[in-house]
């Protein structure tokens, strides 16, 4: 197994996924953020470290539905966000987690009934969250 490395880098990139649990990001929200408090990293080290980090799972990798844009989200204590499926709000871009009883019964209808390998990980259901489908 690959030694893991303690970074000063790693520890900005963590301290702005626990602030920002929850809701969804770019590299730029990252770079932005990093600026405005005074910290340096550059932006290929922002987007190795998120590309890294996705492929570890700790964080969820969606792209904007209307210009391919990547966005991420902050797995956290979620260890399971891979194994279940994702709302994704189609206007902010907000991601909710699936993981109730009715929906265990519409993954065992996929797989069993329809004979399809769904791979949760990728798998996303797009539409309008509450908020914005208020507006």
């Amino acid at each position: 197994m690959a030694k893991q490395y303690h970074t000063k880098g790693k520890d900005i990139l963590f301290d702005y996924f626990v602030t920002h649990k929850g809701k969804r990001f770019c590299a730029k929200d990252i770079g932005d953020y990093i600026e405005i408090n005074g910290l340096s990293m550059n932006q290929a080290t922002i987007y190795r470290n998120l590309d890294k980090l996705t492929n570890e799972g700790v964080l969820l990798k969606s792209k904007n539905l209307d210009d391919d844009q990547s966005f991420y989200q902050y797995v956290g204590e979620n260890s399971c966000c891979h194994e279940h499926l994702h709302m994704q709000c189609k206007k902010c871009g907000k991601i909710i987690h699936l993981d109730d009883e009715v929906l265990s019964r519409f993954y065992e209808y996929i797989c069993s009934d329809l004979d399809f390998a769904l791979e949760t990980k990728e798998s996303v259901l797009v539409g309008l969250c509450a908020d914005c489908n208020k507006e």
